[in-house]
């Protein structure tokens, strides 16, 4: 299944199928996908291209919830509710209103 941690505001998840690190402050867009197989994933995009997908149902997955929280203007009314009725399509929930100056 594979396991998310989340420390400092870096997410990492590594599983049998994907993995990598980003830095919550350079995220530029949260999405579900749940055309994701074997099950829906979080999709996190951030500066330069980098992406990390990250299953549901990954160990660790709650510590996303209060990451997610923290990103400006997040609605997470909507997050719980694309998780309970999921999609059938990509669902955007947060994307980065200006870029993030280095």
């Amino acid at each position: 299944i594979g396991v998310v941690q989340v420390d400092e505001r870096r997410l990492s998840y590594f599983g049998p199928l994907s993995g990598g690190v980003i830095d919550l402050d350079d995220l530029t867009t949260l999405e579900l996908d749940p055309l994701a197989y074997p099950v829906p994933h979080w999709r996190l995009r951030a500066m330069g291209g980098q992406q990390v997908d990250i299953p549901i149902d990954a160990e660790g997955v709650e510590a996303l919830f209060d990451a997610f929280a923290s990103l400006p203007g997040l609605r997470t009314a909507q997050m719980i509710e694309v998780l309970t009725h999921v999609p059938t399509a990509p669902v955007r929930l947060w994307q980065r209103n200006s870029p993030r100056l280095h």
